[in-house]
């Protein structure tokens, strides 16, 4: 496994991928606001939060068929899909560190319109149910199969917070 593919593994990983979600949540609300023209509708906000989601779904997706990773980057990459498909709260944990990059924009923006506090609900009431599932699920296995295929300490990537 390359450095690269390394790298890029350990972007999902605690604490990099929620510092990662943290900076993402950050961009969300004043990048909505800029491409909505300033619409304060529900429907508008949870549009685009819809595409933001798809799109992060499908942009990996694309690369990871392109760019000639490894087989073992490949198959780490498939056992979190299939973790994720098999507890929602994997999916719904990262949520919560988006709604938290969101906070300081709301703080600092002068107030939220009636979709982008609707937006910052979701991410963090439902991220937190979510991240308060997965711990209870006691998975660990997205930091050792990490730690195994980086050739790092378990701890240096464990999936959830200590």
């Amino acid at each position: 496994m390359t450095s690269f593919e390394r790298f890029l593994i350990n972007l999902d990983t605690w604490p990099a991928g929620a510092f990662l979600r943290i900076a993402l949540g950050l961009c969300i609300l004043p990048v909505f606001r800029l491409l909505s023209g300033g619409d304060d509708r529900i429907v508008v906000a949870l549009t685009m939060f819809l595409a933001l989601l798809l799109a992060l779904r499908l942009v990996p997706a694309v690369c990871r068929r392109v760019l000639p990773f490894s087989r073992e980057a490949k198959d780490l990459w498939f056992k979190r899909r299939n973790l994720g498909k098999r507890y929602d709260s994997y999916q719904w944990q990262k949520l919560f560190w988006m709604g938290l990059g969101m906070l300081p924009y709301a703080l600092i923006s002068g107030g939220l319109g009636r979709g982008e506090i609707v937006l910052l609900a979701i991410c963090t009431i439902g991220g937190g149910a979510g991240l308060l599932l997965w711990r209870r699920t006691g998975q660990l296995s997205v930091g050792a199969a990490t730690a195994k295929a980086t050739k790092l300490p378990p701890a240096a990537v464990a999936s959830t917070p200590p």
